[in-house]
């Protein structure tokens, strides 16, 4: 302990002189280094054994998962990896953070670090499938050789699939049979979950084809082309219509109807599409300001001109 105390002080005083120009300020700022060392000390770090901070973990170990923050969680993986140095499992649920954070290379190096501690260590083999899965939109092989492990645990635990073993059994399923419409449309929800936008187009494009006309499926499809480019080209403002016609209590299907009119140039056409739904739309509840907003998005309503100040 009485080394680390010298150095601070060395540190301290040395940083007090080259910072300050008067030996007044030097000694002020000379002595609250002190004190802001010697509390550093007293934490916890770095030659106590980090007591306070391990008391701090230990009860933060005792709440449910679901009520940490993602630097709670953090810091509960990263001691149990102080103390378990060959357990895989903190490597892995350090990776499912840095997964659901949006950061799939720190996620990749979490969860081959866990199979550095066990090559067979199972719940990292399936994140690392389920990760590739939403990069590429892609099964890979390892997946399919599981395919009758999965087969048995969509029977018995099906809440417990991921998004990639869902995909391996339904591409099994259009493979036995192509003309399943059901099929096609749920891979294209599970394309589209992971953001594999035009994979997921074409699945809800496969689902058309084989007669899947529901309100569902032409809506997902108009939503997906639209949320892709945030724009309503003419095939889109045809589908919207299409669901609109098969669930008018829809008001935002038919108002982005009327925009794919607008957009194309029939504004006599617009205006009384998006006047009838405004008529229908109550005024108390989240629609009146999304339309606003799509008006303004695409120009049909000017923006308003800025207040004098």
């Amino acid at each position: 302990m009485i080394w680390l105390i010298l150095v601070a002080l060395v540190f301290v005083g040395g940083g007090s002189y080259l910072v300050a120009r008067t030996w007044t300020t030097r000694g002020i700022v000379f002595f609250a280094g002190v004190i802001a060392a010697l509390s550093y000390i007293m934490m916890g770090k770095p030659s106590m054994p980090d007591d306070p901070l391990q008391a701090r973990i230990e009860q933060l170990a005792k709440k449910p998962e679901a009520e940490l923050t993602g630097v709670e969680y953090l810091a509960i993986q990263e001691q149990r990896l102080k103390n378990s140095p060959t357990d895989p499992e903190p490597h892995k649920k350090i990776g499912d953070l840095y997964a659901a954070a949006g950061r799939p290379q720190e996620a990749m190096q979490s969860y081959s670090a866990a199979l550095t501690r066990d090559p067979n260590y199972r719940p990292a083999l399936d994140a690392i499938s389920a990760l590739e899965f939403q990069v590429n939109g892609e099964v890979d092989q390892a997946t399919r050789d599981r395919l009758p492990e999965i087969r048995k645990l969509a029977q018995t635990n099906p809440e417990s699939l991921t998004a990639v073993q869902f995909m391996a059994l339904l591409e099994e399923r259009v493979s036995q049979e192509p003309n399943d419409a059901v099929a096609y449309q749920m891979m294209g929800r599970l394309l589209a979950s992971v953001g594999q936008a035009e994979k997921a187009e074409a699945a809800y494009r496969q689902a058309i084809k084989q007669g899947d006309k529901t309100f569902e499926t032409v809506k997902a499809l108009a939503d997906l082309r639209f949320k892709s480019t945030s724009k309503v080209d003419a095939e889109t403002a045809d589908l919207y219509h299409r669901a609109y016609k098969l669930n008018p209590a829809d008001l935002r299907v038919g108002y982005m109807a009327g925009i794919g009119d607008w957009v194309a140039g029939k504004q006599a056409e617009a205006k009384n599409q998006l006047a009838e739904i405004d008529a229908k739309t109550p005024e108390d509840g989240p629609y009146p300001q999304m339309f606003a907003a799509l008006r303004q998005m695409f120009g049909i309503d000017p923006e308003p001109a800025p207040q004098p100040k």
